[in-house]
This record gives C-alpha cells, sequence and structure tokens, in this order.
C-alpha cells in the first residue's frame, strides 16, 4: 500500500491523539520541540500522510504574512518518500492560497531536519530563538511609569492594535486588520494593550498552546522605544499568567533582533531551541 495523502476538515479526538503521540515520538528521537499541534482553522491546516493504515507523518501550515510550513515523519518510517510527499503538497497547498515560496520551519538541533530541507533545495531566510522563562530569573516588579496603563483588549480595541502593529512591524494594514478581527473574538488568544496617556502604546497576544503560554505579536510604537514600555507589558504579561497558575511562558525572536533578545533576558527568558525558516 503506498502513501495517502489526507487534508482533515477537522480532528476527532482519536486523531488529534495520533498527532500528539507522533510528534512525541519525533521530539523524543533528536530532543527537539517541534511547532506543530492538531488544529485546524482559517488560518491553520494539517496534512496527514498514512502508510500502510498508520499515521506516519504530519504537516501543519500557518498562514500568516507567509505560510510557515513545518513537519515530522516517524523515524522507523523514514526514507520512504513520506516527508518529500508532504513537503511538495504543503507547498502547492500554500501556493494555491495565493503565497509564494514557502518558509519550511527547522528544529536547528535536528540533523535529520537539516538533512531534508537541504534535499528539498531549501534556502536560509531567517532563524528565530525560543525562549523559555526562567522563574528564578524574573527580576524585581519595575516603578510605574506615568500615564502608562495595560489592560486586556475589548473587539473595540481594534483599531488601535492595528495601527501599533502596522507601525511596529511595517507590515500591509489590510492584512493587519485581518489577523486582529479574527484573533481578538477568539477565545484561545488574548491581547494586552499598552496605552500611555490614553493613545495606543504597545500590544502583545498571549497564547495557548500544549500546556505553553506563548507572548506573541509583541510590538511597541516606534517613538517609545527605549523608554521602558516594552519591559513593563512583558513583566505584566508574566505576572498575570503566573497568578492564573501558569508557569510555562515562552516568546520567540529573530536571532538577529539584539535589542529584543536583551529586553527578554532581562524580563527571566532564556534560550531553549532555535529554528530555522528555510525557503522552499
Amino acid at each position: 500500500m503506498g502513501i495517502s495523502i489526507h487534508i482533515p476538515e477537522s480532528l476527532d479526538d482519536r486523531t488529534v491523539e495520533a498527532i500528539h503521540a507522533l510528534v512525541a515520538r519525533c521530539n523524543a528521537v533528536e530532543g527537539l520541540d517541534l511547532p506543530i499541534s492538531p488544529e485546524v482553522g482559517a488560518t491553520t491546516r494539517l496534512i496527514l500522510a498514512h502508510l500502510d493504515g498508520d499515521l506516519v507523518g504530519v504537516a501543519q501550515i500557518r498562514y500568516g504574512s507567509e505560510a510557515e510550513i513545518c513537519l515530522c515523519v516517524d523515524p522507523p518510517r523514514r526514507r520512504r518518500g513520506v516527508g518529500r510527499a508532504l513537503a511538495m503538497e504543503a507547498r502547492d497547498r500554500a501556493a494555491a492560497q495565493g503565497f509564494g515560496a514557502a518558509l519550511f520551519v527547522a528544529d536547528m538541533a535536528a540533523g535529520s531536519g537539516r538533512a531534508f530541507a537541504k534535499s528539498l533545495g531549501a534556502q536560509l531566510s531567517f532563524a528565530e530563538h525560543r525562549m523559555n522563562l526562567d522563574l528564578s530569573a524574573i527580576p524585581p516588579t519595575p516603578v510605574p511609569m506615568a500615564g502608562l496603563h495595560i489592560r486586556p483588549a475589548i473587539g473595540t480595541d481594534a483599531p488601535g492594535i492595528v495601527a501599533v502593529l502596522v507601525a511596529a512591524f511595517g507590515d500591509p494594514p489590510a492584512m493587519v486588520e485581518r489577523f486582529v478581527a479574527e484573533r481578538i473574538v477568539s477565545r484561545s488568544h488574548r491581547f494586552l494593550l499598552g496605552e500611555l496617556s490614553g493613545r495606543p502604546a504597545g500590544i502583545l497576544r498571549l497564547v495557548m498552546d500544549d500546556g505553553w503560554a506563548y507572548v506573541t505579536t509583541f510590538g511597541v510604537m516606534p517613538e517609545l522605544h527605549g523608554r521602558g514600555v516594552g519591559q513593563r507589558m512583558l513583566l505584566h504579561a508574566v505576572a498575570m499568567l503566573l497568578a492564573d497558575g501558569q508557569n510555562a511562558i515562552r516568546i520567540e525572536v529573530d536571532t538577529t533582533n539584539a535589542p529584543a533578545i536583551g529586553l527578554y533576558e532581562t524580563c527571566g527568558f532564556r534560550r531553549a531551541h532555535t529554528f530555522a525558516y528555510l525557503r522552499l
């Protein structure tokens, strides 16, 4: 029996458990932490590969400003074309959604992943550190900043959130508006808005995934860089999560973004894994 590729529209409990188990086996063999979770939606798709009736591979596509693909294949079933079949299907699926060359995400700890990406002809685009919070390294709470108010965002805050993100990252406003509109109403995403003298100053988003709280979509108005807004927002988020009993907290950052890495380290985060983003 050959390789069977399936793109589910929804997931039952049995499939979720099988995906969790497959990713866990792949992580255990090479000491990895692959960013693959059993979820499907408007911005996330899964591609499943079966061989002889067994789930042997999974690819996840995350649609944002670009299409990001991460995949894994059960170690005993490798070198049978499963990984290439998943990669090509994911690439074609991303192209059909209007994306150009997709990004293949590989944990730098994985020798197999680097070799596989090389075999596909993928070229390094950039890399990110995944940093985990060290509870023993959290600094004291900084003194309050006059006029700075940090609070959970609500639906009517969407225009202010968009304004901060467009200014901080330079992405097209229409794309950011769609991104925010979808997530601000989601129960699995929480935005924290920082306002300085009543005006939007910074934003971050909290996402739960497999027991971890991810701090992401973290930006501050460029004219406020260096004034401590980002540090206070990040430590506020950490304190809020810890108060809720959530101790597993992480953040991801471009390996070339030295100012952000320095900020995260001063707030108690430490490098755990590095992920390469390779252009397919």
